[in-house]
This record gives structure tokens, sequence and C-alpha cells, in this order.
């Protein structure tokens, strides 16, 4: 069998997906769900409510802090994808919980390499369109609540792509970087945990990280940072233009780098210990 086969790739994946269509469905639901109550809180229960709003401030001024209140429920979206990415990233292979279902998949025609994207792309790909989509469809669920009771109708949906649009772009490309390099090796880290631990792979994998960031945490204490002098970023202002002209360490440039070739490394290694799955593991590891 060869490494990798396009057509037996595609159909494998349509298998898996079929297969695992209704607990899709499922999450979908409940994401809606979660988020649209979630909704309602932000726009209906904390805060001034919107008729006092409207008799004291005016409709404008109303309109303005209501504004706000969907902000609230953007931001409220934005870390539950980002919650729900990670838990996709330990649910990768979910589907192997015991010996009959871990036969079954191990024994699947197809090779370790395309059971691993399958996976991958499910738990990756599938749960990012599934998020968003939940998202969008409570949003447009809390629109038409608005609607109905003769609210001001302020849509979320167009928030969302704020971040990324032309009048929001970072004004320096480092920062960018740091951020998209920080999130994939988070979630890097989170789909080694996924593919390493047996059980509570979420729990297991977040405790795992707590652990050693607060034992690294201890060990830089003891270091004498008052006698050493780098600071990421620094800048001078230009009297001419009247600008900050911001100027980046070394030291940056050298974690960030860091960071971002470590992000392949941890995908490779959640592929070499999914190729080392027996049937008969570890209670508590894939090893």
């Amino acid at each position: 069998m060869s490494t990798f086969n396009y057509n037996r790739f595609s159909k494998a994946l349509k298998c898996a997906f079929m297969v695992s269509r209704k607990t899709w469905i499922r999450l979908f639901s409940i994401f809606t769900l979660v988020m649209f109550i979630a909704n309602l809180f932000w726009t209906r229960v904390q805060g001034n409510g919107y008729s006092y709003m409207v008799d004291n401030w005016g409709l404008e001024e109303a309109s303005r802090h209501y504004n706000h209140y969907v902000e609230s429920t953007v931001m409220f979206g934005i870390i539950f994808f980002c919650i729900s990415m990670l838990f996709g990233a330990t649910s990768m292979f979910s589907q192997m919980k015991d010996t009959r279902q871990r036969s079954a998949y191990l024994l699947w025609p197809v090779s370790n390499l395309e059971k691993y994207i399958v996976s991958f792309l499910l738990n990756f790909g599938l749960m990012a369109i599934l998020t968003v989509g939940a998202y969008m469809l409570a949003d447009t669920l809390r629109v038409f609540v608005d609607w109905l009771t003769g609210r001001v109708v302020i849509w979320g949906i167009p928030k969302l792509a704020e971040p990324f649009g032309p009048n929001a772009a970072f004004e320096y490309w480092q920062y960018g970087w740091m951020l998209f390099a920080w999130v994939f090796y988070i979630h890097s880290l989170y789909t080694v945990g996924g593919t390493l631990f047996r059980r509570q792979q979420f729990l297991m994998t977040s405790a795992t990280i707590a652990v050693v960031v607060i034992l690294l945490t201890m060990i830089l204490n003891q270091i004498d940072w008052n006698g050493i002098d780098i600071k990421f970023t620094t800048g001078t202002w230009d009297e001419k233009t009247h600008t900050y002209n911001r100027v980046f360490h070394p030291a940056f440039y050298i974690l960030q780098t860091v960071v971002t070739l470590l992000i392949p490394i941890h995908y490779w290694i959640s592929y070499k210990l999914f190729t080392r799955m027996q049937v008969i593991n570890n209670k508590w590891l894939n090893v």
C-alpha cells in the first residue's frame, strides 16, 4: 500500500464523515444552543435594560450601548471558537476508545498518513466550519428575537471579520506573525496531547501544560532579570512625522523563529505517536 493515494484518501474522508455525521450534527446543535443562550445573556441579562436605555438616554445612545453588548457576544464567540479548536485537537482519535473500535480503526485499509490526515481535517477544518456556522445561526436567532421584541437590529456576524479587515490590519507584520505562531503552537501542543493520552485527553493535556508552565515560571524566577536588559520591542518618537517608530529586539525574532519551527515538529511527533498505536496500549497513554 502506497503512503498516500488521493482517491483512497477522498473515499476514506467521505466514509469517516458519514460514520461520524450524527456526532457532528449533535455538536453543531449544542454549540448553537450554548452561543444563543450566551448571546441572550450578553444582550438581555447583563448591563442596563434596552427599554431603560431608550427611555432615559434616547434611541441613538441606546443603540450605541447595545452595539457594545453585541460586540460582547462576538468576543464570547471568538473565545468559544478557540476552546472548540483545542477540544477538536484533543479529540482526533476519540473514535478509538475501546478495543473493538481500536481494532476496526487500525485495520482500516488505508495508510497511516491517510488516517491521520482524515482525522486532522475533520477535527480542525470541519470543527472550525461547524463552530463558525453555529455562531452565525445563533446570531441570526438572536437578531430574530430582537426584531420580534422591537429592538434595534444589530448583526454580530459582520463584526467577526473586523479583526482581519483592511482597516484593522496589524501596524507591524511582526505582531501578526507572533499571533498566528502562538495560536498554532498551542494547537500543536494540544494535538500532541490528544494523540499521547488515551483518556480525558483535553483535561490531561491542559493539566500537563499548566504544570510545565508553573515549573518553567519557578525556574525563570531564579534568574536575576535585573542584570539582563532585554526588551522585545523598543522605539523612538519621530518629531517630523509624529509617529512612533517601533524597533524589535533580535531576541524577538529568535523566539518567534523557534516557536514557528516547533509547530511542524509537534505535528510530526503527533503523527509518529499515532503510527505507534496498538490495539492494547497503556491504560492512560497511547504507547
